[in-house]
């Protein structure tokens, strides 16, 4: 079997005989589908055997809710392909997905390689920042991006055809302990350790933006912070070992990101706690390491369109509390 295709499904009847039709109708037919139920309540899994008992090219696995890590995981240790891909149950793949990304693999002899994505509802199309057409090591591939933080290009492992055996070699996994951020954990550790990645800019994939039951739609997630800690910690400890934070560009959107994506995801998630005491979380949240590193890369050069967004960034910097509970209250308030 020439690739594997791992779909973990969770709460996506809706979308799941879509998902699989896709896949099905692909131009390069010599895959098996490892469809994993992990534990949804709904009727993914009925579907999900029904489609097994009319294609011998699929599998089934039910397992109990560990998460879509667990999922994915679970789907690793089953396939049996050279190549493996990963794609969520409320998406889509255009009908060239796997073999444009193969012969790709193929031709290049590559360890992975990246494609861009349609989102839909928005029809906006995504082009990976990488270096298009060019071999590079993994290290040299991740730093072709200038903004490969700030512009997500280590997320979502579903446009990516990983080789299966360097996977297994090097017992690369999804972490089971992040919630959030697992696609770039996962995709950091192989891509480092790849000798040849690929990026082509089709977008090959079709990403639904607008699941109501998608774990980010929740307004509050009780584990964000701790899997952001840890996330973070993996993140920089393996930056360093490979030495990517030796590189500015690298290092300073890596603060960028912190301070202005990941501080704000953890502002709208505080504002939807149960915590009574917000300040006392903000306070909390600032003292995180993820942003006292990041505070002290930037310094006073932080790159703003005004005087009032600069003196909000050195008042988070020194913590100036009565000026972000005003701001926090009017955050609140719109």
């Amino acid at each position: 079997m020439s690739i594997s295709v791992v779909v973990p499904m969770y709460k996506a009847e809706k979308y799941l005989h879509s998902c699989i039709a896709s896949i099905l109708k692909q131009t390069f037919q010599n895959f098996e589908i490892l469809l994993v139920n992990d534990g949804s309540p709904d009727k993914c899994g009925e579907i999900a055997d029904e489609y097994c008992n009319q294609d011998s090219r699929i599998k089934v696995f039910h397992k109990q809710n560990g998460g879509i890590s667990s999922a994915r995981n679970a789907g690793i240790d089953a396939a049996t392909g050279e190549y493996i891909v990963f794609i969520d149950s409320d998406d889509q793949i255009s009908d060239n997905y796997l073999q444009r990304l193969y012969f790709t693999a193929k031709n290049n002899n590559c360890d992975a390689v990246v494609c861009g994505y349609r989102e839909v509802a928005t029809d906006k199309q995504v082009v990976p920042g990488f270096k298009l057409h060019q071999i590079r090591n993994g290290k040299e591939f991740v730093l072709s991006s200038t903004h490969v933080h700030s512009r997500n290009d280590l997320c979502f492992t579903w446009r990516i055809l990983f080789r299966l055996d360097m996977i297994k070699k090097n017992n690369i996994r999804f972490n089971e302990n992040l919630f959030v951020g697992e696609d770039t954990i996962f995709n950091l550790e192989y891509f480092l350790e790849a000798e040849r990645m690929y990026c082509i800019p089709d977008a090959l994939y079709y990403y639904t933006v607008n699941n109501p039951n998608s774990i980010m739609k929740t307004l509050y997630k009780p584990n964000l912070e701790s899997s952001l800690i840890l996330q973070y910690g993996i993140r920089k400890q393996l930056s360093e070992k490979f030495g990517l934070m030796d590189n500015n560009s690298y290092r300073g959107d890596m603060a960028y990101y912190y301070i202005t994506s990941i501080y704000r995801m953890l502002v709208r998630n505080l504002i939807s706690s149960p915590e009574t005491d917000k300040m006392t979380g903000l306070a909390r949240i600032l003292n995180y390491e993820m942003f006292t590193d990041s505070f002290n890369e930037i310094g006073f050069s932080y790159k703003c369109g005004n005087v009032k967004e600069y003196i909000y960034y050195l008042a988070l910097r020194y913590k100036l509390m009565p000026l972000l509970k005003r701001e926090f209250h009017q955050s609140v308030a719109n």
